[in-house]
């Protein structure tokens, strides 16, 4: 029999003997778990200043190859688009009544290369929002029934989605097919393809934060100077005048306009005056303007309000282009509209 003097034990003796392994082992100071945070905290700091090191260096070198580019095509391209820009913005401006030179009349001008642009008259006043809406101008029906250069079918070639995707001396056009860009070609090449050459571009690349976006821009920056700028150049090189429509307010309520996209393509579909330019990009003489308000009358059984749009708005250019052609003494055009 146990006396009172023996020690008494609670628990199971599994417990009790864990309880005092558990109280053999040294407990861990405070102070070791605070230097851990230290020494992570301090490699962090570290890969953070070698990874914004190397991004910096990434950023100098795209930039500085910016700047190579730059100063070789720069001076080749800027003074071309700075004279367009000259002229759009001056036809935005009060209009000076219709004029027509005999250059106009008696060269045959539409059957050669040359570059066209289309705009809402208020996005042409100021060089920022014209240079914005140019990236967004389209071809349309107006130069389809004015000029006559031998375009190939853009529908013909192979599918694509870049340029890089097409043999040399062709591009990716607006329907995603391979093309020898039509003629006029379109202005927004030009503005697309020297995105990279502005400054906008530059803070793009000077504010980004991260090496994802970065090798975007790099990505741009190659695809730009590699297949947009040659074409683009080679383009404005071989242009021999500029075409320059630009699209007035209308008379009609807001809600009589319809929704086709942009403003200009919705104002396309409805009534209103247009103005209509050319020049001459060798003597940078004013071939002829006129400004115009044309309406097609189309029968049109679709149920599709997006179609009827479409078919109205190119009804409508064509019109319009057809009556610039008689102004100009075309008589193929025939009779003027009543």
């Amino acid at each position: 029999m146990k006396t009172s003097e023996e020690p008494t034990s609670r628990g199971l003796s599994a417990i009790q003997e864990g309880r005092k392994r558990r109280a053999e082992f040294p407990r861990i100071p405070p102070r070791f778990f605070l230097w851990m945070f230290v020494i992570l905290a301090g490699w962090a700091i570290i890969y953070w200043k070698i990874d914004q090191n190397e991004l910096e260096s990434w950023r100098n070198r795209l930039l500085s190859r910016q700047r190579a580019v730059d100063a070789e095509l720069g001076p080749r391209y800027n003074p071309v688009r700075d004279q367009l820009e000259v002229w759009i913005m001056e036809a935005a401006g009060p209009y000076a009544g219709d004029s027509i030179s005999a250059e106009a009349k008696s060269s045959p001008f539409r059957s050669k290369p040359g570059t066209y642009l289309r705009l809402y008259i208020d996005d042409a006043k100021q060089q920022e929002s014209l240079r914005r809406a140019a990236l967004e101008s389209l071809r349309d029906g107006f130069t389809s029934c004015f000029t006559t250069f031998p375009n190939p079918d853009p529908f013909k070639g192979p599918a694509c989605k870049k340029n890089q995707e097409c043999p040399p001396g062709q591009h990716c056009n607006e329907v995603f097919h391979c093309s020898e860009p039509a003629q006029p070609y379109n202005l927004r090449v030009a503005y697309r393809a020297a995105r990279v050459l502005s400054d906008s571009w530059v803070n793009d690349v000077r504010e980004a934060s991260n090496d994802m976006r970065l090798r975007l821009l790099e990505r741009d920056f190659d695809s730009a100077v590699q297949e947009d700028i040659p074409l683009a150049i080679d383009l404005l090189v071989r242009a021999q005048y500029f075409l320059l429509v630009l699209d007035e307010n209308t008379d009609l309520a807001a809600t009589e306009v319809p929704d086709a996209g942009t403003y200009s393509e919705s104002l396309q579909a409805v009534p209103h005056p247009v103005r209509v330019f050319a020049w001459d990009l060798v003597s940078k003489k004013l071939l002829f303007r006129v400004r115009t308000e044309i309406v097609s009358k189309v029968g049109i059984t679709t149920d599709s309000a997006t179609t009827r749009i479409a078919v109205q708005r190119q009804s409508n250019n064509c019109a319009i282009a057809v009556e610039v052609r008689r102004l100009l003494g075309d008589e193929s055009a025939g009779a003027p509209s009543p």
